[in-house]
């Protein structure tokens, strides 16, 4: 069964259009309507890991694929395969400079709509709805992504995993899923030209 895990300030409705369209879509805390109660990453992927059924595809992206591999580290008993779109070894330091990371976080304290809106403009040209978002669960959320290092979880991940980024991807970057396709044993990564970090889930694999 193919289970997808969207990226911060969006949600299952991400996926429509997709080749991922009819899989079983899990939400984020503080995202639409989930049932997920921590913001701290490992303790949600355990959360996760624990609902899921066996022979699970997990595909995520952005926020969503370091959750995804967190399950796959913690719960390969569960996880058969990992698709992931956009992926960073850990936002802070390597996809982004630490300090735009802080301004960022900051800014999001003091003004959580219009700091929502500037980030969207910068995933991608595309407009895509704001779904209903708890500000203070969001942003804890975002704070332990942010800071969250995968490079000790990446070797324990044995299944197979496809990575796919887009060129023109600003927020995590080629060289965001570079780190990770450095960490892992059986692994593929595609790079598409003229996708940026929301287009790129619109693409298909060869």
């Amino acid at each position: 069964m193919i289970f997808t895990l969207h990226g911060w300030s969006f949600d299952r409705n991400v996926w429509r259009g997709t080749t991922f369209e009819d899989g079983n879509h899990l939400e984020l805390p503080g995202h639409g309507e989930s049932p997920f109660k921590s913001t701290d990453l490992l303790k949600l992927s355990e959360e996760i890991g624990k609902a899921l059924p066996e022979k699970t595809v997990l595909v995520g992206w952005s926020l969503g694929t370091t959750v995804s591999l967190l399950v796959g580290a913690l719960h390969p008993e569960k996880v058969e395969k990992l698709i992931l779109f956009a992926p960073t070894v850990k936002f802070s330091g390597v996809s982004q400079p630490e300090v735009v990371v802080e301004r960022f976080l900051k800014k999001l304290n003091r003004n959580f709509q219009k700091t929502v809106l500037e980030f969207r403009k910068l995933c991608s040209k595309e407009k895509f709805p704001i779904p209903e978002l708890n500000p203070e669960i969001a942003t804890e959320l975002l704070e332990s992504f942010a800071r969250f290092d995968l490079s000790p979880y990446l070797k324990r991940v044995e299944i197979p995993v496809e990575i796919a980024v887009g060129e023109e991807d600003s927020i995590t970057g080629v060289e965001g899923a570079l780190s990770v396709f450095k960490g892992l044993k059986n692994v593929r990564l595609t790079v598409f030209p003229g996708k940026d970090h929301l287009t790129v889930l619109y693409s298909l694999f060869a």
